[in-house]
């Protein structure tokens, strides 16, 4: 009675003070305050409202199986020779089927088994204004997933080259370098712990897929692990998430393995004009979605001459692809590409670089990163004293030595979720041969290039930080 008397004696603001301090959020409330703010961060142009701006949840985007003429091979009856002869050294699009059906991946990436082993693990949904990245855990987006991310015009998504780190264990000052949010935090003082929820380290995650043989020759594993660009990573997200219109980095060619759900592709033959697949799309954004609602109908018109009934896409050569859970599909270097989700789905992809596309991508890792290419160089030619398959590869880099180096592209890069490389402009081309034959090498960046070369992986975004900062300092007042 006395302590009630003397808290109705206290101020107004005093007593709502203590009336706050007993105040205990809700769990829901409390994950979807993380989940706002990581939206906020990693769209910084949106407000919560404008995330629902267009209402394209209301859209259908599923496509008929007839209109996906891209050819299948049986992984298991077809092998790597045939697959380089008729696919890769001609440049051509495939979906290789049975590839991953040895994969441990089927049962230990479902949903249920991510939330269970993984759940408080943080995996990239982003990037800041600032260029850090910016995480969520596994728990918190599969959360938003089942709800918020129904409705969002373009979800958030995982695309996380890191995917395989434990970074709950990361110390207050490294964690200073990224964009926290309230998840880190929590990680910074539960990290030591191990919890029953998630028992497995993120690294067992490299174990659960096996890469095809077709794509084994990974060259770029020559420049050490640490040097070579962002080359791997774990894809996930709900309906309607994805990428915008973009060509993958340096040149490299990429592999794409679904193991749940549904993906929407569509591809365009090298040397498409990006005034007609990558236009200015104001008011709205370079996500996937976006471009298969403004963009992608024109594709399907028919406004050529009256001899000629096809439509703009089928004049441009392009390619739809409906892939299917299970089937993986190879994506040739140069090809503009854009993608997206139909379903929830969670898939695994790498880009890498072969001796059948070895002087394309030396051509623009030259221009791009010439440290990089320089090292790859060097490597093959020590190499190709000793062994025959390197001889020939050192001889093939030779031949493009007296290739020039063209200035780079002006024109930044459209992709939002994956950072690609920018698409070049000159005219399409009337065959699918390999792009070393073309001269555009200055339309590649890498996945943490911009289109002047600026290197942006980690250490060297946070040298230019330091850099700018001492700089700042130095200024007089």
């Amino acid at each position: 009675m006395v302590t009630e008397m003397a808290k109705s004696s206290l101020p107004k603001k005093q007593r709502s003070d203590d009336s706050y301090k007993n105040y205990k959020e809700t769990k829901g409330t409390r994950t979807d305050r993380k989940i706002h703010r990581v939206k906020i961060k990693a769209r910084s142009e949106l407000d919560l409202f404008g995330w629902r701006k267009w209402n394209f949840c209301e859209r259908d985007y599923w496509i008929n199986a007839f209109v996906d003429v891209v050819p299948r091979i049986d992984y298991r009856q077809v092998s790597k020779a045939e697959f380089v002869q008729n696919y890769e050294a001609k440049n051509i699009p495939v979906v290789i089927t049975h590839a991953t059906d040895h994969w441990r991946a089927h049962t230990t990436w479902t949903e249920s088994a991510l939330l269970e082993n993984y759940g408080s693990h943080l995996f990239k949904v982003g990037e800041d204004d600032d260029e850090n990245n910016v995480y969520l855990k596994m728990k918190h987006f599969l959360h938003y997933n089942k709800h918020e991310g129904r409705k969002d015009d373009s979800p958030l998504y995982i695309f996380d080259s890191g995917f395989y780190k434990d970074r709950r264990k990361k110390s207050k000052s490294k964690s200073n370098r990224q964009s926290s949010d309230d998840d880190e935090d929590d990680a910074q003082h539960e990290g030591k712990r191990r919890r029953k929820a998630d028992p497995l380290s993120p690294m067992l995650l490299l174990g659960d897929y096996q890469v095809p043989s077709y794509f084994s020759d990974d060259l770029f594993r020559l420049a050490r692990e640490r040097r070579r660009p962002p080359y791997r990573w774990l894809v996930m997200g709900g309906a309607r998430s994805g990428t915008g219109i973009h060509i993958d980095p340096l040149g490299t060619s990429a592999w794409n393995a679904l193991l749940k759900g549904h993906k929407r592709w569509c591809l365009f033959p090298p040397g498409t004009p990006k005034k007609i697949i990558d236009p200015p799309m104001k008011p709205y954004d370079h996500e996937g979605v976006s471009w298969f609602s403004t963009v992608f109908p024109k594709f399907k018109v028919r406004d050529g001459p009256e001899d000629d009934n096809r439509t703009l896409g089928e004049r441009l050569g392009m390619v739809e692809v409906l892939q299917r859970p299970g089937e993986t599909i190879f994506v040739p270097g140069g090809w503009p590409h854009v993608v997206m989700n139909l379903d929830t789905t969670i898939a695994v992809t790498q880009n890498f670089c072969s001796p059948t596309n070895l002087d394309y991508v030396y051509l623009c890792t030259r221009h791009s990163r010439p440290k990089l290419g320089q090292r790859l160089y060097q490597k093959i030619k020590q190499l190709g004293k000793t062994d025959p398959e390197f001889a020939k590869m050192s001889v093939q880099l030779d031949m493009v030595l007296s290739v020039p180096r063209l200035p780079p592209s002006s024109s930044d890069s459209s992709s939002s979720s994956s950072s690609s490389t920018t698409l070049s402009s000159s005219g399409a081309s009337d065959n699918n041969s390999s792009p070393s034959a073309r001269i555009d090498v200055s339309s590649t960046d890498s996945e943490t290039d911009w289109s002047d070369g600026t290197c942006m992986c980690h250490k060297c975004k946070r040298q230019r930080k330091r850099a700018n900062r001492e700089k700042a300092l130095k200024k007089p007042l």
